[in-house]
């Protein structure tokens, strides 16, 4: 009877399970790529009408440090170059930095040495780092700090405040937007390997494209749109929902985009695209793209971005050429060199435009579901040990009673009452129900934990890039396997449970408790024969355990 239940209990709850997956997944997925862009030349260079633009090594430099008061008593170290001997009026360029820290003596040094060669004179701030944290990051305040040093650049001398501009890369383009909506009036922008869409968008791309770059189970890759969907503003990061569609309408100076074909972690297309469609918007027409065979920063070497890289050997003169081009008052209409042009990208998959999640809607309810899961096993655990110390309790108070019980002098007396002894550890469990429940609870507790390993593994390995298909695939069967484990052993636990239910009912073991209960000295020790309420609540623990636990395994889609 019991393993006839268990069977069909175990097909009802794959059924519910999987139907539990299928309305937990969003409607929304990560697609390919199509709307791809042909780019007009391979060659980055460019160059304006009847311009002559100064090359590399025209000017020597000289460095200056000083310290950009941010106000409320914080201030950021800054180092300044600028080109010896270049005339008055010439153009500024001020860098901002992307993800991660930043110091000025550490970043943009080959990048910024070689444009004031150029006669572009560069600022570069240190990263303010005391706002700027994991979970939490303002790009408005950012955006603020650098005005301070947007400020000392437009003063410096030389310099014409109304040639000067900005150079951004990767999470520094976000606070560039946001810096050109607050301050229209810069000469120009220079967005490289720019994310354009929010963080969440570009995470579901990126993440998608990781795995199937590494051939991970096409499971496992289904996860990324319920992943990314959930809202994080319980936990963070609270910058997942940065409005860039908002502030990409602020493109209205000269631009120019540069990427690496070899970045797979941006929208290297889409993101050109998205960000000239937003400029012509905006009345603005002088839109540059290049594209370069390179990574993430515009080095060569290596695809995944690594201290000490080259930059593309052409990268450094695309830009000085099109800053002082700008600065002469190059338009639209005035490149002799194609708008696109360079490497040919070949972005495969879209950051989708819509993230919007299904039944589950925030990780907080996840992350409380696992805490609900592992907090009933726990309990279950402890309980189960403060029965089992009640139990040995009652059993040496049974013993002792026995003893100086007058009537215990026979030695059927003596023989009963120590056979009795042993069956008070869990008297109202049965063998079977008692290794259903331990079963249950290790599976309840072991499987999430794996399941959660799993998936922080998953989400390392796309955020550093790290390639290891073997390791995925293999894990994830066992993950697979130790759920579906967990699906029979909980048919199983309900399957005893009703067929104990059914058998109390008619009283098939009636006569049992009787006998176990006959002694009137013992009934008022042991209590009934019926469940009592630490058991009833250590089987609540478990079953609530596990039922949580096979939910949160169906939201991940383990039986879709």
């Amino acid at each position: 009877m019991t393993v006839a239940l268990t069977a069909l209990i175990t097909v009802l709850l794959v059924a519910l399970l999987g139907v539990l997956g299928v309305v937990c997944t969003p409607r929304w997925r990560v697609e390919p790529f199509t709307n791809h862009i042909t780019v007009k030349s391979s060659s980055t260079a460019i160059r304006a009408k009847n311009i002559t633009t100064p090359q590399e090594g025209r000017y020597r430099t000289k460095e200056t440090h000083i310290a950009v008061n941010l106000g409320g008593g914080k201030s950021v170290n800054a180092i300044v170059r600028e080109p010896v001997g270049a005339p008055d009026g010439h153009a500024a360029c001020l860098f901002l930095h992307g993800s991660g820290t930043g110091k000025s003596s550490e970043a943009y040094g080959d990048i910024a040495g070689a444009m004031a060669s150029t006669g572009i004179t560069t600022l570069v701030p240190d990263k303010r780092l005391d706002n700027y944290s994991m979970l939490s990051r303002d790009y408005e305040s950012s955006a603020n700090d650098y005005a301070q040093s947007l400020k000392i650049l437009r003063a410096w001398p030389g310099v014409d405040a109304s040639k000067t501009g900005i150079y951004a890369e990767s999470e520094g383009t976000w606070i560039a937007t946001v810096l050109t909506d607050e301050h229209p009036d810069l000469a120009f922008a220079i967005l490289a390997s720019s994310p354009v869409v929010s963080g969440r968008q570009l995470m579901a791309m990126s993440a998608t494209n990781y795995l199937e770059a590494v051939g991970a189970p096409k499971a496992v890759t289904r996860i990324i749109p319920k992943l990314t969907s959930l809202s994080v503003q319980a936990v963070g990061p609270n910058y997942a929902d940065f409005d860039a569609a908002r502030y990409r309408k602020s493109m209205t100076m000269p631009l120019l985009i540069d990427y690496g074909t070899r970045d797979t972690a941006m929208p290297v297309e889409q993101g050109a695209r998205l960000l000239t469609r937003a400029a012509n918007a905006a009345g603005n027409r002088n839109v540059t793209v290049r594209y370069y065979y390179a990574n993430h920063q515009i080095r060569t070497g290596s695809a995944q971005p690594a201290p000490g890289l080259p930059l593309e050997s052409h990268y450094t003169h695309d830009l000085e050429d099109w800053v002082n081009a700008v600065a002469a008052g190059t338009d639209a209409s005035g490149w002799a060199t194609p708008m696109v042009a360079g490497a040919q990208p070949n972005q495969t998959l879209t950051a989708p435009t819509d993230t919007s999640p299904a039944l589950v809607t925030s990780v907080g309810v996840i992350a409380g579901a696992i805490a609900l899961c592992l907090l009933c096993a726990l309990l279950a655990a402890i309980g189960a040990l403060i029965l089992l110390a009640t139990g040995l309790i009652r059993g040496h108070r049974a013993k002792h009673d026995s003893r100086s019980d007058p009537q215990s002098d026979s030695s059927q007396s003596r023989t009963a009452g120590s056979a009795r002894i042993p069956q008070l550890m869990f008297p109202r469990f049965t063998g079977s129900l008692r290794i259903a429940l331990i079963v249950n609870t290790v599976l309840a507790a072991g499987v999430t934990c794996v399941f959660l390993a799993y998936l922080v593994t998953v989400i390392v390995d796309a955020i550093s890039l790290t390639s290891n298909s073997t390791m995925l695939a293999r894990n994830w069967h066992i993950v697979t396997a130790l759920a579906w484990m967990a699906v029979v052993a909980f048919a199983w636990l309900l399957a005893e449970l009703i067929v104990e239910a059914f058998q109390h009912r008619t009283g098939v073991n009636a006569a049992a408790r009787n006998a176990s209960h006959a002694k009137p000295g013992i009934q008022g020790s042991y209590g009934t024969a019926s469940i009592g309420f630490g058991h009833a609540m250590l089987t609540v623990c478990v079953v609530l355990s596990a039922a949580v636990s096979l939910a949160l395994l169906a939201f991940w889609g383990l039986f879709g």
